[in-house]
């Protein structure tokens, strides 16, 4: 459905009084460090203070340009504002935003929702094949849609558009720096999706469990950097209880661990170890550095712990558990938390998947592909210069409005029940991370990964074996990089 952005982000506003207002490693050394959505600023570059940072931007007059939006986008995952959700405070905010660009830019924003991902897909794919110039961006999952529409060679090369910063802050560095194909960078995510904020995977423990297990709260080991995956083993072994007596540890009984047992789990404990799935060398050439000494001793941990609870289902099972006290721990991205636990009877914390030991310099946040905050521009985009501005505009605006909205007011207040768990919420949220591999699954080598910690099959082999194709398909996605 379009809509023009004047027309119906005033009508919010007359709906809305007051609206208008602010809301109130000790790792292997042969494997770099994973570059996360963490930055540190210098003398010469250092990033501008947050109420300057539209002022930062080119003040232009587009002529009443129309910026079109293309994406998913519904009442319980909202990118775009719609009139039907006035008065919920991120359509609000979303709403105010698109007022301040249209009349910073003197532009107009057209908003098309779609569904679901797959209708985003056919979209665009029947838009390019077509040689239609039908959107300036796109807002979707990366799994199922963005992924598929870079390998057909229907994006844009971000790093060609002038004025976009996206190494900035409000951007994702992670992406930008670990998810790029010789040089070219076709997706990233973004404040100006606010789906963003529910992609990185991270832990919610039960603060009564713990304390009945002899555990002291986990805030303190979080922010002091001892929370490892040595220690969060040491809390799960011999926790599992059989309750139904019927001689199995199922998805009825006592659990340490209520986790999915999928890729997504795999890889975000792997990665919260400080392990690369890939990297990208000084020639931009893809590397799969997932044998070292290191990655091994994190696998047979994770296995260990993943393995203590090898029964489970998939689905709502798991969230049940820990809602009903029946887990001490419960893995998700984060949409799965807010989803699901806040009318939760008792206390439970968010924290960060843990890291390999104290050493490691900092925690890992692995983001969710099939979360809907994937950020791309079709290839039949003309007028790139000035989509770039908007893009620019939109997303620096959304990190002074939008954010606000969503994380310190719905997530933090609404989820994080303390004023310390807001604390860890900065640590998730600012320290998410993905690469190539993460994204493409490179000749099934992220795949050997998971099946090794999820126990199907055997590491070195399965790596060893995957040698050859592995080579093939760099070789073969290096060629979207020429």
């Amino acid at each position: 459905m379009k809509r023009k952005c004047l027309a119906l982000l005033l009508a919010l506003l007359l709906l809305l009084p007051g609206c208008g207002s602010e809301p109130a490693s000790e790792n292997d050394p042969s494997v770099p460090a994973p570059a996360a959505d963490v930055q540190e600023e210098t003398a010469e570059e250092k990033v501008p203070e947050e109420t300057d940072i539209l002022e930062a931007m080119p003040d232009s007059d587009l002529g009443g340009k129309v910026f079109r939006m293309l994406g998913v986008s519904y009442p319980t995952r909202r990118n775009f504002p719609a009139e039907e959700d006035a008065g919920e405070i991120v359509n609000d905010a979303l709403a105010k935003r698109d007022l301040d660009v249209c009349e910073r830019l003197n532009i107009v924003i057209q908003t098309q929702a779609e569904p679901d991902a797959a209708t985003v897909l056919k979209i665009v794919s029947d838009s390019v094949v077509a040689g239609d110039d039908l959107c300036d961006v796109i807002i979707s999952d990366i799994a199922s849609s963005l992924i598929n529409l870079m390998n057909s060679k229907s994006l844009y090369d971000l790093r060609q558009m002038n004025n976009l910063s996206l190494q900035e802050k409000w951007w994702s560095y992670g992406m930008y720096e670990n998810a790029t194909i010789g040089g070219k960078q076709y997706i990233t995510m973004g404040d100006i999706s606010p789906m963003k904020y529910y992609a990185p995977y991270c832990l919610a423990y039960n603060q009564k469990l713990a304390k009945d297990y002899g555990h002291s709260d986990l805030y303190e080991e979080v922010l002091t950097g001892k929370w490892t995956i040595d220690l969060f083993n040491s809390m799960l072994k011999d926790v599992n209880r059989d309750l139904d007596g019927d001689g199995d540890i199922d998805d009825l009984d006592f659990h340490g661990y209520a986790h999915v047992p999928t890729d997504i789990t795999a890889w975000a404990h792997y990665t919260g170890a400080g392990q690369v799935l890939s990297t990208v060398d000084k020639d931009g050439m893809i590397v799969i550095p997932i044998g070292s000494d290191t990655s091994v001793s994190v696998i047979e941990t994770l296995t260990e712990i993943l393995g203590y609870s090898p029964n489970l289902s998939m689905g709502n099972v798991t969230m049940d558990m820990f809602v009903e006290d029946r887990a001490l721990f419960y893995g998700n991205s984060y949409s799965g938390i807010i989803a699901n636990f806040r009318d939760m009877e008792s206390d439970f914390s968010v924290i960060p998947t843990p890291k390999y030991n104290e050493q490691q310099d900092q925690y890992y946040s692995f983001i969710n592909t099939w979360c809907l905050g994937g950020v791309a521009v079709p290839v039949t985009c003309t007028d790139t210069d000035n989509i770039g501005l908007i893009m620019e505009t939109l997303c620096r605006a959304s990190y002074l409005e939008v954010r606000p909205a969503l994380y310190e007011t719905t997530i933090k207040s609404k989820v994080a029940r303390n004023e310390e768990n807001g604390q860890i919420l900065d640590i998730i949220f600012d320290s998410t991370y993905i690469d190539c591999n993460g994204l493409f699954n490179i000749g099934d080598s992220a795949s050997v990964v998971c099946n090794a910690i999820l126990g199907r099959a055997e590491f070195a082999s399965s790596y060893a074996a995957a040698q050859k194709k592995i080579n093939k398909s760099i070789e073969k996605l290096m060629e979207l990089g020429r």
